[in-house]
């Protein structure tokens, strides 16, 4: 479960990172086995409905959803420092959130002629959110037992810390429906929101759409089809959406208090302080809903007694006002940036999805459905020039990789383009200039490639002019298959997916295959490093002073392609003569494996981190009490999460 520090990060519950290899991990597991978090969800819904007219119907309904997060993290007295005064510490989380959602509806329906038929919809909705957390820690324990694991066993400096954030969403909306012989359809609809999340200013947006459908194969012209197509029915839609994901407070300039960081000894004592604020997060108040505005043209086709069904969509999703953290001039100070609207952009793609549904004999059933999707991304237009770049991710320690820029996919990767190895000293002094540090035109050294100078050509010098977009996240095609097959009483289910083309940039590289850290390296640092005579070298001569070959680059670039089993299962269901004898109507016992296959040539622990957040989605931010959001900002990442696991389930289903 999450464990959230006084700043409002969201941590794994046990110390340092997913690329941590400074500590003994068996060590680490044993040391933290009594850290046990627990978590209390309480969530439900409840509704009442009326019927106040024949034909009127009014319907509320709310829900809440209530969590409770309590967790002691001991750090206890290892071998290496056990006579360090304070080496052992506690700390004490407590957390608590709740939200609750309110919705009520107005339900109209009417039938004139037995041909037209209406449905008409009013209705509002409210969403309140509210998160407090506190924390206090103590060190010096004078002995490590589980049951002088509390915050007055302790006889260090205890600290304590508290903080709290909240959001709201109020909302209005009403929808048509109305249908014609069941052959022409059409649908409206209006929604009106209010977030808190923006100024008063820009907190409303109002999002219509609108979509028809006409099923031809009812038409007369469709009579001589009739033979082999079943149902036949044309899409049309068109409708806006809007994002409000921006943090909770990001109109706001928000200043806090640290001991460390923000008192001062203004009195030149050295004893004494005068506790004072500094800037945690920059406001933008001008910040605006953002919205994405689709058109889509589909069909659905039915045909041939059932056996297959066709489904094609085409779309163009056009988002104007996108909502990016925009980077602040660092003469403004350090802290957390706001979203800016800093342009739009457009996906173009294809779904298709076809299914057959087939039987051999009178036992054997079988169904084969797939599906494939394709689009193309581009960022259409920014604030700035077609040269103005905003970057998903600022690592201090490799730099902006990640950026967005006009005319390019969102979340390209950013860096230099790498064309092998000096093999002697002769060919790297032939070699351009580079001046991103000493002693690389030498043999056993990265050859960095000379993309532009200021007239846009190699100007024989290597230096930042010539970082550039080296690499696309974006796939160029998703894939999926599921086949279930029945055979008398067996059945057996497949379902894989995959993604062709996109590229991933391998971050656990940085930490793996340079000696910048001290740690565990990979094999390939120890036998493909670059040596007198080795020239199928992927990696270059070992320095460990080297801050030039950790530069982002094309070196960190992998194939992310791949295909994945996501689920097998087999099963059988007993013979209804014998579990009747039980008084049940059914027993069936299965077999399951998730994640057992996936073909890659990713050389990471999992290709699929493509469809994952570098930083998840609800994380909150450091000093702000809000959300990071925004994943599309930081695709194909590859820092060392954790892999899809591999599950073995053995189960038993009972219906009485």
């Amino acid at each position: 479960m999450p464990v959230y520090d006084v700043t409002g990060v969201r941590h794994a519950g046990t110390r340092g990172t997913d690329l941590d290899n400074s500590r003994n991990p068996v060590a680490d597991l044993w040391r933290n086995k009594d850290n046990i978090q627990k978590e209390l969800r309480i969530f439900g819904n409840a509704y009442a409905e009326v019927d106040i007219l024949e034909n009127l119907t009014a319907k509320t309904s709310f829900g809440i959803d209530y969590i409770t997060f309590n967790f002691r993290d001991y750090i206890i007295r290892d071998i290496e420092s056990a006579e360090s005064r304070g080496s052992n510490s506690l700390r004490s989380i407590n957390n608590f959130e709740y939200t609750w959602t309110w919705f009520n509806t107005l339900t109209y329906n009417a039938t004139i002629n037995d041909i037209h038929q209406f449905n008409f919809i009013v209705g509002i909705e409210a969403i309140d959110d509210y998160y407090e957390t506190f924390d206090a820690s103590r060190t010096n324990f004078a002995s490590d037992h589980i049951k002088n694991r509390y915050l007055s066993g302790g006889t260090g400096v205890q600290t304590n810390n508290g903080g709290a954030s909240d959001w709201s969403l109020a909302s209005e909306f009403a929808k048509l429906n109305y249908s014609l012989s069941s052959k022409y359809l059409l649908e409206g609809t209006i929604r009106r929101d209010r977030s808190s999340r923006f100024s008063p200013q820009h907190s409303v947006a109002y999002f219509p759409a609108v979509s028809a459908g006409w099923v031809f194969s009812e038409e007369g012209f469709a009579e001589g089809l009739k033979p082999w197509l079943d149902r036949a029915k044309l899409r049309v839609g068109w409708g806006q959406t809007g994002n409000q994901e921006i943090g909770y407070y990001n109109p706001f300039t928000i200043y806090s208090t640290n001991p460390i960081t923000s008192f001062y000894d203004l009195n030149g004592s050295r004893t004494s302080s005068i506790p004072g604020y500094e800037l945690t997060q920059f406001g933008y108040p001008n910040a605006k809903w953002e919205t994405t505005t689709t058109t889509n043209v589909g069909l659905d086709l039915n045909f041939l007694s059932g056996k297959f069904d066709l489904a094609v969509d085409w779309y163009n999703r056009v988002t104007s006002d996108m909502l990016f953290p925009v980077s602040a001039p660092l003469t403004a100070g350090v802290a957390s940036v706001p979203f800016q609207n800093i342009g739009s952009m457009r996906n173009r793609g294809i779904d298709l999805a076809l299914g057959y549904h087939g039987q051999a004999g009178g036992d054997l059933t079988y169904n084969i459905e797939g599906n494939f999707s394709t689009y193309r991304n581009e960022v259409t237009k920014t604030t700035g020039d077609a040269n103005t770049q905003y970057f998903g991710i600022n690592d201090e320690r490799i730099q902006n990789f990640v950026v967005t820029q006009q005319n390019h996919p969102i979340s390209s990767f950013f860096g230099y383009t790498i064309d092998g190895i000096f093999q002697t000293d002769d060919e790297a002094a032939a070699a351009p200039v580079n001046n991103l540090g000493t002693n690389q035109n030498k043999a056993g050294r990265f050859i960095f490639r000379d993309v532009s100078g200021p007239n846009g050509v190699p100007d024989g010098v290597i230096n930042t002019r010539d970082l550039s977009i080296i690499g696309n996240p974006h796939p160029d095609f998703t894939y999926g298959i599921t086949v279930n097959v029945n055979y008398k009483n067996f059945g057996l289910t497949l379902f894989g997916q995959g993604v062709s083309g996109n590229e991933i940039f391998n971050y656990v590289k940085y930490w793996t295959d340079f000696p910048t850290f001290a740690g565990n390296r990979s094999t390939r640092m120890l036998y493909e490093s670059w040596r007198p005579g080795q020239t199928d070298a992927v990696l270059p001569k070992l320095t460990s002073s080297d801050q030039v070959s950790i530069l982002p680059s094309t070196y960190y670039l992998e194939s992310g392609s791949y295909f994945r089993f996501k689920n097998i299962q087999l099963q059988y269901t007993l013979p209804r003569t014998l579990v009747s004898k039980a008084g049940l109507t059914s027993v069936r016992i299965y077999v399951q494996g998730q994640n057992l296959i996936t073909i890659t040539d990713y050389s990471g622990m999992d290709p699929e981190i493509n469809l994952r957040n570098y930083t998840a989605g609800n994380d909150r931010v450091a000093g702000s009490s809000s959300y990071a959001t925004g994943s599309d900002r930081q695709l194909g990442v590859d820092g060392g999460a954790y892999p899809a696991s591999k599950q073995y389930l053995v189960g038993l289903n009972l219906t009485f």
